[in-house]
């Protein structure tokens, strides 16, 4: 299912650590973005890793606009619109969704912070564009963007044309113009690709220059609150316009303030600390955990044993609902790695242990079946439970998995009225895991056996 993404820039060059008095600022600007994206159901995407590791051809200001959609595919990301926003940002905890005020168009917000570095910029680059007449009306901030996967060909024309041109455009942007990096000729292409742009949503998404524009003050004749005004009226902060060094003294003094406001939920912090299928192709994918937490969050579940819990991804997850998990695999390698991930989760006990011999568990309010992937070896999988745990719930995954061994056997469990679904869980048919394999119909489910 497609959703909005929000593609967070956030890069840490080791080399100009200095210049920036270190990268803590990104980290607090992450947590706002990833809480926001959690409250309003937008996928975080952050990027951390260059593309191309010349970051002297290749500045991050242009690989975000780059390499976006490449990305995006990378991951296997199926996108409606997309926020590019750089990492000097922090968004405000109970900002609105913005994606309901795009009307679907290429959004920007016009820079006028610095006027004459804008029309400095503009001559510099102008020639490059054999003299397009820029309209710096239409000027925007390339740090906060929103577009759709319409402007999917011109982002692969604009990168084209950096290909092209990549000397030239470096020479320019170091030593000729020195005014900016990607902005400019982004501006440039846009308009002469007459991209139609939408940059009339209200400045409270893009608070810059703070300090310029007193907004770091508050309301002294009012004497009632001293919040300042940025926190009060805006939604983006931007953190520009001063020593790039100050950067992490200023965001960490605003983090201090306001911090306490994006406390992520037990269940956002574990799932940002496991793999999911889109990325690892045996785990389970992120809606599956976030399905399963949100079905058993208010039940009464005191042991769950878990048949097959690789490398501890939803085992995870489990340890959120119960008062004990009993998790094993086969692999010495996956418990081990399973071992390092629940770290801190106290009631689970991993095992290396096939699941073909003998049983000697407390009796369970839930059994995780995933140890067995051949039809016969299921079939048998779940007589036992039947037989051992006959009250138990039961949850599988790869109900959907093309290699549909575990689909027949559940059709013919619900043809003979042997067992009665409680909920189906994760992605939907169509979904591609990292292996590239598309699910075939839904991911997993939950049911109990009919006695």
């Amino acid at each position: 299912m497609k959703k909005n993404v929000v593609f967070w820039i956030g890069v840490k060059n080791k080399k100009y650590s200095d210049k920036y008095g270190g990268w803590e600022w990104l980290d607090i600007s992450k947590k706002t973005w990833q809480y926001w994206c959690d409250k309003n159901d937008v996928l975080f995407v952050p990027f951390e890793t260059p593309i191309e590791e010349d970051l002297i051809k290749f500045r991050i200001n242009w690989q975000k606009a780059l390499f976006v959609f490449d990305e995006l595919k990378r991951l296997n990301v199926e996108y409606n619109q997309i926020f590019l926003v750089d990492g000097m940002n922090m968004v405000k905890w109970n900002a609105p969704n913005i994606f309901n005020l795009t009307e679907n168009k290429f959004v920007g917000w016009r820079d006028i912070d610095n006027l004459n570095w804008v029309y400095q910029s503009k001559i510099g680059y102008k020639k490059f564009f054999d003299d397009f007449e820029l309209d710096l009306t239409k000027y925007i901030s390339s740090g906060l963007i929103i577009f759709n996967e319409s402007h999917k060909s011109f982002f692969d024309s604009f990168k084209e044309l950096y290909y092209n041109k990549t000397d030239e455009l470096v020479e320019l942007q170091d030593k000729l113009v020195k005014k900016g990096t990607e902005q400019t000729p982004l501006n440039y292409w846009l308009q002469i690709n007459n991209v139609d742009i939408k940059t009339d949503l209200p400045l409270s998404w893009k608070f810059t220059h703070m300090h310029r524009k007193e907004l770091y003050g508050y309301n002294w004749q009012l004497n009632n609150s001293k919040t300042p005004y940025f926190i009060k009226y805006g939604n983006v902060w931007n953190f520009s316009g001063f020593a790039k060094d100050k950067r992490t003294e200023i965001m960490s003094n605003v983090w201090n303030m306001v911090g306490h406001n994006y406390t992520p939920s037990p269940l956002k912090h574990t799932i940002d600390t496991v793999n999911h299928k889109n990325t690892y192709k045996n785990s389970t994918s992120r809606k599956f955990k976030i399905d399963l937490f949100e079905y058993l969050k208010d039940k009464s579940i005191d042991n769950v044993i878990e048949f097959g819990c690789c490398q501890g991804d939803t085992t995870k997850i489990l340890s959120l609902i119960s008062d004990k998990v009993y998790a094993s695999d086969i692999s010495p390698e996956n418990i081990e790695i399973a071992k390092d991930k629940c770290i801190g989760c106290e009631n689970v006990l991993f095992e290396i242990k096939d699941i073909n011999t003998d049983w000697e568990y407390p009796q369970p309010s839930l059994v995780y079946l995933d140890a067995l992937h051949d039809y016969n070896g299921i079939i048998n999988g779940l007589n036992r439970v039947k037989s051992t745990y006959p009250n138990s719930i039961i949850v599988m995954d790869d109900y959907g998995h093309e290699m549909n061994t575990v689909k027949p056997i559940i059709e013919d469990l619900l043809k003979s009225k042997e067992i009665k679904v409680l909920s189906w869980i994760g992605e939907d048919k169509g979904f591609m895991a990292a292996n590239g394999k598309k699910f075939i119909d839904k991911e997993g489910l939950i049911f109990k056996f009919l006695l």
